[in-house]
């Protein structure tokens, strides 16, 4: 070893030390490879990028057989989003394999998700229906939170927004859907937010005070049944972001929550 390296002065050429041949961790040669160093041979854990597809590196090109994961959705893997075509196994409306499906409103041609959980099908998006009666409004009245979130609808709207074969669900089937679940409010949570197992896909969409008011998008998500508990109140079922946790409160008829349909069984 000359003085200079021994000294700690190599003489570096990426990871490799052109004069002693020592390897350092850093400065590798991962173009070929990001799990082995084309210069020293060394073996480099975890440095491959699989967000954008599981099976190709987005950095080096390597590719990786088997490690898409289809269990969620039969095409549309839960790791990386890779979509692929005429996977599932479809009967009336529902894949037999992972539950999902899709409902084409007719009325304006929108496109829903649907997913089944227990014995009930539901919508896994957010309604953005325009009803026959009652009022409805998108948060802030910015055309992106419809996209996102769909409207927000007064129980008026809520009662008389569903199309043929399809409803809003009574405080029962809530409750069927949350025993279902596990019967806990964190549990339930974790099963129905957005990225949650059961593919609910919850929103935190927010809601809106009957004097106007906007509240709470991003922090909890509010569903209209069509179950009145007294005089003005309606039974609500909520998504807490902040307190993570699912249950039933009362809420006045005329805010604005967003809604869910239930398929007719």
């Amino acid at each position: 070893m000359s003085f200079k390296c021994s000294i700690g002065l190599h003489s570096w050429d990426g990871c490799k030390c052109t004069v002693c041949g020592k390897i350092r961790d850093t400065e590798h040669e991962t173009s070929k490879d990001c799990g082995v160093c084309s210069k020293c041979g060394s073996i480099l854990e975890d440095r491959h990028d699989w967000s954008a597809d599981c099976e190709k590196c987005s950095k080096c090109g390597k590719t990786a057989e088997n490690q898409h994961s289809w269990t969620k959705d039969c095409e549309k893997c839960s790791k990386c989003g890779k979509i692929r075509e005429n996977k599932h196994l479809m009967s009336e409306g529902i894949c037999q394999v992972c539950r999902h499906g899709t409902f084409y409103d007719e009325s304006d041609g929108t496109k829903y998700k649907i997913i089944k959980i227990g014995d009930q099908v539901m919508m896994a998006e957010n309604l953005a229906r325009k009803p026959s009666r009652g009022n409805y409004w998108i948060y802030e009245n910015k055309e992106s939170n419809k996209v996102q979130y769909g409207f927000l609808y007064d129980w008026e709207a809520a009662k008389a927004i569903a199309p043929k074969g399809w409803h809003l669900p009574a405080k029962a089937e809530w409750e069927s859907l949350y025993s279902f679940l596990g019967g806990e409010g964190k549990q339930v949570f974790e099963e129905l937010r957005a990225g949650g197992k059961s593919g609910f896909d919850g929103l935190f969409g927010g809601e809106r005070y009957a004097r106007g008011a906007f509240n709470s998008l991003g922090a909890s998500a509010h569903f209209w049944s069509d179950t009145q508990e007294d005089e003005k109140q309606v039974c609500q079922f909520k998504l807490g972001a902040y307190t993570e946790t699912a249950g039933f409160e009362k809420v006045d008829s005329d805010f604005g929550l967003s809604i869910r349909l239930f398929r007719n069984k």
